[in-house]
């Protein structure tokens, strides 16, 4: 397996068992995440598209905001749009490493 889809399978355990992890693990985990989505924005050249940066911004902002109120529900729902985010980008970049094998 790729790391994306190790890491995937890691936020969606982590969304699963948000009981277990510490603060500070779900901070790691949030900023795993946002790092992971804005590399892959660039390798599958979505930077030109506004959106993609300010939908992780608004992830990142989102995922403060939990910690803060510590709400499980809310946490959760930051780190399965953390997954469905890397999952999208992780298509959209293999599917360009195909075409280019192609070629």
């Amino acid at each position: 397996m790729s790391y994306p889809s190790d890491f995937i399978s890691e936020l969606t355990c982590a969304a699963n068992e948000l009981d277990k992890l510490s603060v500070d693990e779900y901070r790691c985990l949030v900023k795993r995440a946002v790092r992971v989505a804005r590399e892959m924005s660039l390798a599958a050249d979505t930077r030109a598209r506004r959106g993609n940066s300010v939908a992780v911004r608004d992830l990142e902002i989102a995922a403060l905001m939990v910690e803060a109120a510590a709400d499980n529900n809310e946490a959760e729902d930051v780190l399965l749009n953390l997954v469905g985010m890397i999952r999208a980008l992780q298509i959209i970049v293999d599917g360009k490493t195909e075409t280019r094998d192609d070629d």
